[in-house]
Parts: C-alpha cells; structure tokens; sequence
C-alpha cells in the first residue's frame, strides 16, 4: 500500500521534479515544502484560488517599519489561508539595508526563509 502527499485542499503533491510526493515519517518535511512554495508563489500562482505570499509584487519598495509590518501580515495571511492556524507559526522579517529576510518559524524551529532584494525590483525572490 501506498500513501500519498494531499495538498491542503486536496490534489496529490507533487515535488519539485514533477514527481508524485509520497507521504513519510517526515511530515516537517511535507510543511516545509507547502510554506516555501506558499512563500515563493504569486498571490494567485495557481490561479484557482489565491495561494501564494506574493512576495515578488514587493521588490523594489522602500523599506521602513509600515513595510516590513505589512510584509509579515502578507506572510501571515498566505499560510494561515487554509493552511496553518495563525498562532502555530511566527513570521519575522528582518531587514537590512537592501535585502530583507523572511523567517518562518514553527515551534520555535526555522522552517523555511527567503531573501528579498528590495533596491532591485528585477530579482526574483530567493
């Protein structure tokens, strides 16, 4: 018997070389690949509902308090739509300079980051 990775609306997962994801004992692992992807997809990624954090939409502003506050609520409402309840993970964003880092911690361990380059609104989110 096999068992596979559902998405958290349904549909089989699959990974990143387009293979179907089959479940382990390693379900971080399984969270891990649904907040990175949420983190790095466009607000409709998927285009059949809204998904993703959207971060690309922000390179290129300037980076002050308001920014990085609503940065985190973006993050925040990305994984808690349908995914993760709100209090079960923390989102910071740490900015510096030009670049701003976006950590995902679920009790208390790191569990996904990107960097966004905020001076360069060419780059893709990493």
């Amino acid at each position: 018997m096999i068992d596979f990775r559902w998405m958290e609306f349904g549909g089989i997962y699959l990974d990143p070389s387009g293979d179907i994801a089959l479940t382990s004992a390693a379900t971080l692992d399984s969270v891990r690949d649904i907040v990175e992807s949420r983190l790095k997809a466009a607000a409709n990624g998927w285009k059949l509902y809204p998904i993703g954090a959207d971060l690309e939409a922000r390179l290129g502003e300037v980076t002050d308090p308001e920014f990085t506050l609503s940065l985190q609520r973006q993050v925040t409402d990305a994984l808690s739509n349908g995914f993760l309840p709100t209090n079960s993970f923390q989102v910071k964003v740490l900015p510096y300079r030009t670049r701003v880092e976006v950590l995902v911690y679920l009790q208390n361990t790191l569990l996904a980051n990107v960097t966004l380059n905020t001076s360069n609104p060419s780059q893709t989110v990493q």
